[in-house]
C-alpha cells in the first residue's frame, strides 16, 4: 500500500495542500459573518461594502481551491488504486507455484475486487476526510479560544466524550471488516465454482440445487456485512447525539454571555458557526477512524498479495542445460509424515527421450514438477549440469521448460495470439511450429487461417486442434525440455499418435512423457520407461528390456492394454 501512495507524492502533496488551505478558508467564513453581524447591528454601512467586496474576492478563491481539491484527491484516489491492482496483480503472477496453487483463485479475484474497493471506501477516503477535518479543528480552536474561552473549555470537554464512547467500538468493527473480508471471498469462491460448472448443473438437473447455494452464500454474505453495517450505524449515532448536545450547550452558554454584556451578538452567531467546525471534525474523525482501524487485516492481506511483507528472492545463477538433469535419493511431500517422494534418484540426458508411466497418484507429475523447478522444497539434491537447482534463478530454470498439460487453456482471442502469446516470431519459426504439430492441415479448412477467433477458452476448436496449438506453442520458443503431462490423453488416438511422434522425431529435444498410453509402436521410440509405483521408480529401461524382464511394468503393461481392449 506504502508503495502505490509513494509512486504519486506529487499528486499526493498538491492534494493535501489544496486540502489544508480549503480547509482553514471555510473556518475563517465564521469571523467574516460574526464582522457582518457586528457591522450591520452598529450602522456602519462603509464597514459593511469593505466586508462585501471582500467575501466576493475570498469565496472566488475558496471555490477554485476546493475544485482543485476535488479533482486532485479524486486523481490520486483512481491513481492509487489503479496502481495497488496493478502490484495485486504483478504479486500474484510473482508467487511461487507451490504459494500460488496452495490458493483458490476465487481469493484473487475477491482481493482485486472487493478488497481494493474496501481500502478505497474505508482507507484512503476516510484518511484524506480525517486530514480536513484535522485542519479543521485545529483552526476552530485557535479562533474559539480568542473569541472565548470558556465556550471553548466546555466544547472540549464534550469532545473528549465524543472521543471516548465511540473508540469502544473499534476492535469490534475490526473484526467485523475482517469477517466481511472473508465472506467476501467465500461468496466469490461459491460464484466461481457454480459458473465453472455450468455444463455439469444443466446436464444433472441441478439448477435447484445451484440456486440454493447462491441463495444461502449471497444471504451470508449480506448478513455478514449488515452486521459490520448495524456496528457502523450504532458508533454513528452515538457521535450524532453528542454533536447535538454540544451544539446546544454553546448556544445556551452564549447566549448567556450575551445577557451579560460579554459577548457580541456578532460573536455568538461565529460562535455556532466554529462550534460546528469545531464538533463537526470530531463527530467526522471519530466516524473514520474506526473504520481505518477496520480495514488493518485488508491492509495486511493486500500489503502480502503486492510482497511488500515478503523477502525477495536472492538473485540465482543463469542455468545451463547441455548435458544432464540429475535427481539424487529426492524426497517430497506436500503435507509432514505424507511422501509423495521416496528415495528417488535418476538421471535425464539432453537429447532423449522419457516416458514416465504409472498407476494415477503414484506422484509422476509432482516428480516432473521437482526436476523443472516448480516447488523447491525438497529433500535430497535435484542438479542440472552439476549445479543445484536451488542456487538457479528459479524463473530463468522454468523458462527453460515447456509443459502441454491435458487441459490446454486457451485465449478469447485467435490461433496466432495463442500460439505467439504477445512475443514476435520470425514467420520462419511460426511455419516450422505450425507444421511441426499439424496445424497447417487444419488451417487450409478456415477461412481467416491464423486470425481464426477460438473462442471463450477454444470453445471453437475441437479437443485435437487445440491441442495442436498447444504443442505449437511449446515449440515455437525452442526451450530444450519439453514436458507432455498427458497432453493428448484427451483427444482420439490418431491425433495423439501424430502429435508424440512427431515430438519424438526431434533431435535435440528432452521429451518427458507422462502418460497411460501404452501404444506400443511409441513407447518403442523412448530411450527410456521409468516406471513408478507408490512415489518410488520401480523399474527403469527401454519398452524391450521392461517386457522381457516380465517385472512390475510388464503386469501394468498388460492390464492396461486389456483394459483399452474392453473400452474398445
Amino acid at each position: 500500500m506504502k508503495q502505490a501512495v509513494r509512486e504519486h507524492k506529487v499528486l499526493l502533496t498538491v492534494t493535501l495542500l489544496c486540502s489544508i488551505l480549503t480547509s482553514a478558508a471555510g473556518v475563517l467564513i465564521a469571523l467574516i459573518l460574526q464582522k457582518v453581524i457586528d457591522a450591520a447591528l452598529q450602522g456602519d454601512r462603509q464597514l459593511f461594502r469593505e466586508i462585501l467586496l471582500l467575501s466576493a474576492v475570498y469565496l472566488l478563491l475558496l471555490g477554485v481551491f476546493g475544485f482543485i481539491y476535488s479533482l486532485c484527491s479524486k486523481a490520486l484516489i483512481r491513481n492509487v488504486t489503479i496502481s495497488l491492482r496493478e502490484r495485486v496483480f504483478r504479486g500474484v503472477f510473482g508467487q511461487k507455484p507451490e504459494t500460488f496453487s496452495a490458493t483458490n483463485t476465487a481469493d484473487y479475484l475477491s482481493a482485486l475486487t472487493n478488497d481494493i474497493k474496501l481500502l478505497e471506501d474505508n482507507y484512503i477516503q476516510p484518511m484524506l476526510q480525517v486530514l480536513q477535518n484535522v485542519v479543521v479543528f485545529a483552526v476552530s480552536l485557535g479562533i474559539l479560544l480568542y473569541l472565548s474561552p470558556l465556550v471553548t473549555v466546555i466544547l472540549i470537554g464534550c469532545m473528549v466524550l465524543m472521543f471516548v464512547l465511540p473508540s469502544l467500538f473499534g476492535k469490534a468493527l475490526q473484526h467485523k471488516q475482517s469477517e466481511v473480508s472473508s465472506q467476501m471471498s467465500a461468496f466469490t469462491a461459491s460464484l466461481k465454482d457454480l459458473l465453472s460448472g455450468y455444463e455439469v448443473i444443466t446436464s444433472y438437473a441441478m439448477g435447484k440445487y445451484a440456486g440454493d447455494t447462491f441463495k444461502q452464500q449471497n444471504h451470508r454474505a449480506a448478513g455478514v456485512r449488515f452486521a459490520a453495517d448495524r456496528l457502523f450505524a450504532f458508533n454513528e449515532s452515538v457521535s450524532q447525539t453528542l454533536a447535538i448536545l454540544t451544539q446546544f450547550a454553546v448556544v445556551f452558554i452564549a447566549a448567556y454571555l450575551i445577557i451579560t454584556g460579554r459577548l457580541s451578538a456578532g460573536s455568538l452567531v461565529a460562535l455556532v458557526q466554529l462550534s460546528g467546525g469545531f464538533v463537526g471534525p470530531v463527530l467526522a474523525i471519530m466516524e473514520n477512524l474506526p473504520k481505518i482501524q477496520g480495514i488493518k487485516p485488508v491492509l495486511e492481506r493486500i500489503d502480502w498479495l503486492t510482497g511488500e511483507e515478503q523477502e525477495p528472492d536472492a538473485e540465482g545463477l543463469p542455468p545451463v542445460f547441455n548435458s544432464t538433469l540429475e535427481a539424487r535419493h529426492l524426497q517430497f511431500s506436500y503435507k509432514p509424515g505424507n511422501p509423495v517422494i521416496q528415495d528417488i534418484s535418476l538421471s535425464l540426458e539432453k537429447g532423449k527421450k522419457y516416458a514416465l508411466v504409472g498407476p494415477s497418484g503414484c506422484g509422476k507429475s509432482t516428480l516432473v514438477k521437482l526436476l523443472t523447478g516448480y516447488y523447491d522444497r525438497f529433500d535430497g539434491s535435484i542438479e542440472l549440469d552439476g549445479t543445484d537447482v536451488r542456487r538457479l534463478d528459479r524463473e530463468k530454470l522454468q523458462q527453460m521448460v515447456s509443459t502441454i498439460h491435458q487441459n490446454v487453456y486457451m485465449f478469447d482471442s485467435n490461433i496466432r495470439h495463442n500460439i505467439c502469446l504477445h512475443e514476435e516470431f520470425s514467420e520462419q519459426m511460426l511455419d516450422t511450429a505450425l507444421h511441426t504439430s499439424g496445424i497447417h492441415k487444419f488451417l487450409q479448412n478456415t477461412p481467416d487461417g491464423l486470425l481464426s477467433p477460438v473462442g471463450e477458452n477454444g470453445l471453437q476448436l475441437s479437443g485435437g486442434q487445440r491441442q495442436r496449438i498447444a504443442v505449437a506453442r511449446a515449440l515455437i520458443r525452442n526451450k530444450p525440455i519439453l514436458v507432455l503431462d498427458e497432453g493428448t490423453s484427451a483427444i482420439d488416438m490418431q491425433t495423439a499418435y501424430e502429435i508424440e511422434s512427431r515430438l519424438l522425431k526431434l533431435n535435440e529435444l528432452t521429451l518427458v512423457t507422462i502418460t497411460h498410453n501404452m501404444n506400443e509402436e511409441l513407447l518403442g521410440l523412448y530411450d527410456q520407461i521409468i516406471y513408478m509405483e507408490d512415489g518410488q521408480i520401480a523399474e527403469t529401461g527401454s519398452l524391450e528390456e521392461l517386457l522381457t524382464q516380465g517385472g512390475r511394468f510388464r503386469s501394468f503393461y498388460t492390464l492396461e492394454k486389456e483394459l483399452v481392449g474392453t473400452a474398445g
